[in-house]
């Protein structure tokens, strides 16, 4: 017997009451070699060892499953990608571990990388268990279970009704439209949307676009606008201002002032001086101006026609006209309200913003075709820019259903870097992975630009119209 034991029956006997006297001693050190004395001692201390033992194993048992773990919140149809670190959690005694995971989720446990991943399917709050050993535990000891929470968020797209718009009304428009048209050696892809807040509640989708190439004069027009949400016929103000910039433009180059144009242009191609500049500005401002004019007189003559005011028809209006000469492209615009129209080049990054939008000081305050003062005093001359460019990727004009949220303020429409997103958003660089393959047929360009055009973007649900010129 060891000298702990003995010490170990001494403290016994004391503490019940038996303290081994002076004249006990050789009486003690003869009953502590008794075989069953010794047996006895063992079992006791091993007992109490095993009762320490339980006592830690239950103690780290508890201390796991009184940890708190937090799984980031999914969401139903987003990909879902949780890496779980015992180590990092504050889990250093944890050893072998599982998840136990409802199968109808979507989600699954991959041993392998240590993830928790897939795409919810279901909303709501889930029960999820993690089985565990404790480092120490051999393969064959049972998992304990802690179970934890995991919320799925509904898909916020979900939460949007979907009502048709009333066909009956002498206004109605389809809630969406898109178009392509070849244009000389480029292609024109053009899509339109209602938006979520419209759709929601039935309403119409107030963007309209038109466009026009002709081949024998190698001259195209591109236009864009968007009705006013608080005008209650802004959608056919839309519509007659895009039908009339084309109308006017093919009347254009039917007469001769095209001619006149053209020998300005060439003028300025052979000769860039500041004077030959600004006498393709003084044509491009007749012209272009003329066409914004006639648009809105054509708006003002059907409000006049229903009783009306032109101010139910209200609208923003961007068109550019487009030629390809030996020495490049030359684009020149008009541009009343927000939305936004650039060049960009993907080869160098740089993007030139044809004119600046009317945003307003405040939500709501921006300008429309339909406002009085738009051609007084010559103020519509400061909206018409030209630019002869010798490549670009896309000329693209917008409503702002999509630069309010792919630019977000009017400053970044400045910023090269911006539309250098934008190009590659259009190309696939989203959470959604929505692409518009411009190397397809005019039917998949058309369908995959109408698709991309439900990007989610939180507070933006406007009608979004997109024109692109690749």
């Amino acid at each position: 017997m060891t000298k702990h034991d003995q010490s170990f029956i001494e403290s016994l006997l004391r503490h019940k009451g038996n303290t081994v006297r002076e004249n006990q001693q050789a009486l003690f050190e003869k009953f502590i070699k008794e075989e069953h004395i010794l047996q006895a001692v063992q079992m006791i201390i091993k007992s109490q060892n095993d009762i320490v033992e339980s006592w830690k194993e239950r103690s780290m048992i508890d201390d796991i499953l009184q940890k708190h773990i937090t799984l980031p919140n999914g969401r139903v149809n987003k990909a879902y990608n949780f890496t779980f670190d015992p180590a990092a959690l504050g889990l250093q005694e944890m050893g072998d571990f599982d998840w136990s995971i409802p199968p109808e989720l979507g989600i699954a446990f991959d041993e392998a990388a240590n993830t928790i991943s897939g795409i919810p399917k279901q909303q709501g709050e889930f029960i999820l268990s993690l089985l565990f050993r404790l480092k120490h535990h051999p393969a064959d000891r049972a998992f304990s279970e802690k179970k934890i929470h995991l919320v799925v968020n509904p898909d916020p797209k979900s939460l949007w009704q979907y009502l048709p718009s009333d066909k009956e009304d002498k206004y109605w428009q389809p809630d969406q439209d898109a178009i392509t048209l070849p244009f000389g050696d480029r292609k024109l892809v053009i899509a339109s949307k209602r938006g979520r807040s419209h759709a929601h509640e039935g309403k119409f989708r107030d963007d309209s676009f038109g466009c026009d190439f002709n081949t024998e004069k190698g001259w195209g027009i591109i236009a864009v606008a968007d009705g006013a949400g608080s005008a209650k016929y802004s959608r056919k103000g839309a519509n007659i201002a895009c039908k009339a910039a084309v109308t006017s433009f093919q009347e254009l180059l039917a007469g001769d002032r095209i001619n006149v144009l053209e020998e300005a242009i060439a003028a300025y191609l052979g000769d860039p001086s500041e004077d030959n500049q600004k006498k393709v500005s003084v044509q491009f401002i007749e012209q272009l101006g003329k066409l914004a004019f006639i648009a809105q007189g054509k708006i003002k003559q059907e409000a006049q026609d229903n009783g009306a005011e032109v101010k139910d028809y209200a609208t923003t209006l961007i068109f550019a006209l487009v030629k390809k000469y030996a020495a490049g492209y030359v684009i020149s615009s008009f541009w009343v309200g927000d939305g936004g129209i650039g060049i960009y080049q993907d080869a160098t990054g740089e993007a030139f913003v044809m004119g600046t939008p009317d945003s307003g000081e405040f939500a709501g305050q921006t300008r429309f075709l339909t406002m009085s003062d738009i051609f007084a005093n010559g103020a519509y001359v400061n909206r018409i820019r030209f630019k002869v460019v010798p490549d670009f990727t896309a000329l693209m004009l917008m409503t702002d259903g999509i630069t309010d949220p792919k630019f977000q303020t009017d400053a970044n429409l400045q910023k090269n870097e911006v539309w250098r997103e934008l190009w590659q958003d259009l190309n696939g660089t989203n959470e959604d992975g929505a692409k518009v393959n411009f190397a397809g047929s005019p039917a998949e360009v058309q369908e995959c630009l109408l698709s991309w055009l439900d990007f989610w973007s939180p507070g933006n649900h406007d009608d979004r119209t997109i024109a692109i010129l690749y």
